[in-house]
Order: structure tokens, then C-alpha cells, then sequence
């Protein structure tokens, strides 16, 4: 195969670890990847905010982000935005209808924001109670919204800027129905988020056709590069689709087994530095 000239990083069972952070050895080893004259690139349903935060535990800061499940490109050197394709007014009001119809609280992203409801909290809460490490909602850049009028305002102010939708609910049966609700309007690309072998389950809602895969082809076009000349690297369902795209696509053995069956090859797991090993295997040792 081609030569590697992009690298592209799933953020959460990725690259971090199951401390949520980026190790050593995986900061190391995306540092050796860009020397030997990879770009690297943060994929994730993540934010921009959110992103810089991790982006700033490597040795090295990354060359590009993709993020929010692919909504928006961005430069980390000038944080110029390359590109954007974010929900509108018509996509926003869709949202809020099914939340309505459902009786959750609307959770939505924009590229520095995160505002969100109790039904976020109550999410939160749980992954806490099962011991896994989630954001501090006390942080710049998450915005609680307790009443469901006051989105009439926040919609209203970040018109323009809003580039994914997230739903939560604590019983994924109603996460399903939520999903066909949102699946017959056919408005969205949605992704859901498998948790703990079922017993959680979240969906995340992006404009119809824009996914991972999409905004990486994007980016790859930009740069004059051949998706053959790219690696990506993840573990989940919003991954899938750069996985399937680049010329190397590498699932974790922590990602599901559709996952992993989707994927060229396999490498350790998060919590072994799965990133370090598959850079070693298949860029410095080329």
C-alpha cells in the first residue's frame, strides 16, 4: 500500500486511555509519526473545545480536527475552519419536536459549546455510578439549561453555529424509538453509542450524509492527498466510516466485533496503547 502521509485519531477508546487520557507511549508515538512526516488529525464526536484539551496532552500538537462526528474541520496552528456542515433551523426544529414528543431535554453541540439538560446529567450520573471517568460539567464550555424555554433563546443566539445533537436517555428501548422517529424525518445521519453491552445507549444526531468518513475525504481532497495514503484508527460506530474509507483502517480490540470485522487490522487495546502499537506497525517500521 501507499506510503502513510495522514494519520487519523478516534479520541475516546482510541487514543485515550481508559483514564481518559493520552498516555505517554501514545503521545510519543503520534510525535515519531509526524516527524517521519505524518499529518495527524483528531477525529471525534467531540467538540473543539473539548478536543484542544486532549490535543494539548501530546507531545505535539496535531495538524488538523475533525469534529463532532465530521461536522467541522479545523486547524489547530490558526484554528481556521476549513469546513462546516451543521444542523440548521429546519434540522434544529426536527430535534426538538421528537424531544418534545419523547419528554427528553434537548443536548446539543456547537465548536466551543456544549449545552445540554437533566436528561445529560442523569447520563452522566450513571457512567459515574458504573465508574467510568466523564467531564466535569463545571468546565468552560458546558452550559446547563434547566428550563425548556429558555432554548428558544439558545437556539435563536447560536443559529448558524450548531453542528451535532445529542439525545440520552436511561432505557435504550426508547433510545431505539427516538432513533426511528429521527430516521423518518430523513434529515439526519445518526450513530449511536453502545454502552456497557446494551444496558446504555445514546444517539448522536449530524445533517444527513455527514460522518467521519465524509469530512476526512473532505480534508484528504484539500491537501491534495489520496485516501489510500491515510490510517485511521477507532473503536465505535462513528468510526465505521473512516475505517471503511482510508487505505488502512485499524480497529481497536476493544471496538465492537462489527467494528473490528470492518476494519484492514487490529491492534491492542486502549488501555495497552493500541495507538502506539498500530503507529510502530505500520508507519516507523515501514
Amino acid at each position: 500500500m501507499p506510503k502513510i502521509q495522514l494519520l487519523a485519531l478516534d479520541l475516546d477508546g482510541t487514543l485515550l486511555g481508559t483514564d481518559s487520557r493520552v498516555s505517554r507511549e501514545n503521545a510519543r508515538a503520534v510525535r515519531l509519526a509526524q516527524q517521519a512526516g505524518v499529518q495527524i488529525v483528531l477525529c471525534t464526536g467531540r467538540n473543539l473545545t473539548e478536543t484542544r484539551a486532549f490535543n494539548a496532552q501530546l507531545d505535539a500538537s496535531a495538524d488538523w480536527a475533525v469534529i463532532t462526528n465530521g461536522a467541522a474541520v479545523m486547524r489547530f496552528s490558526d484554528g481556521a475552519q476549513m469546513a462546516f456542515d451543521g444542523l440548521d433551523r429546519e434540522m434544529c426544529a426536527a430535534v426538538r419536536a421528537i424531544c418534545a414528543k419523547f419528554g427528553l431535554d434537548l443536548c446539543i453541540y456547537t465548536a466551543d459549546r456544549l449545552y445540554y439538560g437533566r436528561d445529560f446529567l442523569r447520563f452522566l450520573e450513571e457512567l459515574r455510578r458504573r465508574g467510568h471517568v466523564t467531564l466535569n460539567e463545571a468546565d468552560e464550555g458546558y452550559e446547563f439549561v434547566p428550563d425548556k424555554e429558555k432554548w428558544d433563546d439558545i437556539l435563536a443566539r447560536e443559529d448558524g453555529r450548531i453542528v451535532k445533537a445529542i439525545l440520552h436517555h436511561l432505557d435504550p428501548s426508547q433510545i431505539d424509538k427516538i432513533m426511528q422517529a429521527l430516521e423518518e424525518t430523513g434529515l439526519f445521519e445518526l450513530t449511536p453509542s453502545v454502552m456497557y453491552g446494551g444496558e446504555l445507549k445514546n444517539v448522536e444526531i449530524n445533517r444527513k450524509g455527514v460522518h467521519k468518513g465524509y469530512a476526512l475525504a473532505k480534508l484528504v481532497a484539500q491537501l491534495g492527498l489520496d485516501m489510500n495514503a491515510v490510517m485511521a484508527i477507532g473503536d465505535s460506530d462513528n468510526d465505521l466510516t473512516m475505517l471503511q474509507m482510508a487505505g488502512l483502517g485499524v480497529a481497536m480490540a476493544n471496538a465492537a466485533p462489527h467494528v473490528r470485522a470492518a476494519a484492514d487490522a487490529v491492534t491492542l487495546d486502549n488501555a495497552s496503547d493500541g495507538v502506539a502499537a498500530a503507529i510502530k506497525r505500520y508507519i516507523l517500521e515501514e
